[in-house]
């Protein structure tokens, strides 16, 4: 039986927003962390410093939020800047390397709410090893969110689709390749029929 004494331990909790490009992963991301931010719970938002299109956290709706950009190398600072705050969010998840998941374990352990947006699998279906590690955690709750099909039009594309010059490029190409790091290459939402990577 608990005393009245006995600390109540908050509970943690991890949420992984992820689906393909264009399905509103970073959208559900940032509108959560508005949640927090509005009661005045301290939140912040970290994004890899590698990725130089933006300062902040952004959707394509054009919602978007504050971030930290971290240096994901370094696992070491990313503790020091987690270690001030309840809300955890990470953006651009497929970025990171799958060590980043016992450093977030560490935080959830300490009660912390942790919410990821990021691509689930790479441009040949490949899941990500940042992804799988996260899901291998037993508390990660996954919203695996759906996008419209750029070739049928439908609200079925699971898969991220990488082009180059309109065409789709080969499985060998790099698997972090930054959207817009290059003018001929883009990234479009696609259903498993219409999926294809070049042999």
């Amino acid at each position: 039986m608990m005393s009245l004494t006995t600390p109540i331990l908050r509970q943690g909790s991890i949420t992984f927003f992820t689906g393909p490009m264009a399905c509103g992963k970073t959208l559900e991301l940032v509108r959560h962390l508005q949640i927090f931010h509005e009661q005045k719970i301290p939140t912040v938002c970290l994004r890899p410093s590698l990725d130089t299109r933006t300062p902040t956290v952004q959707s394509r709706s054009g919602l978007l939020h504050e971030a930290v950009a971290i240096d994901i190398q370094r696992p070491d600072s990313m503790t020091e800047t987690m270690e001030n705050f309840d809300v955890i969010g990470l953006d651009e998840f497929e970025l990171f390397s799958a060590d980043v998941a016992p450093l977030l374990e560490q935080q959830l352990r300490l009660g912390k709410t942790i919410l990821i947006s990021g691509l689930d699998t790479d441009f040949r279906g490949k899941m990500f090893p940042a992804a799988h590690a996260i899901m291998a955690l037993p508390e990660t709750m996954v919203q695996r969110l759906r996008a419209v099909c750029a070739v049928c039009r439908h609200y079925n594309a699971t898969r991220t689709q990488r082009l180059r010059n309109g065409q789709p490029v080969a499985a060998n190409d790099p698997v972090i390749l930054i959207e817009g790091s290059q003018s001929n290459v883009t990234y479009e939402a696609r259903c498993l029929e219409h999926h294809y990577v070049s042999p």
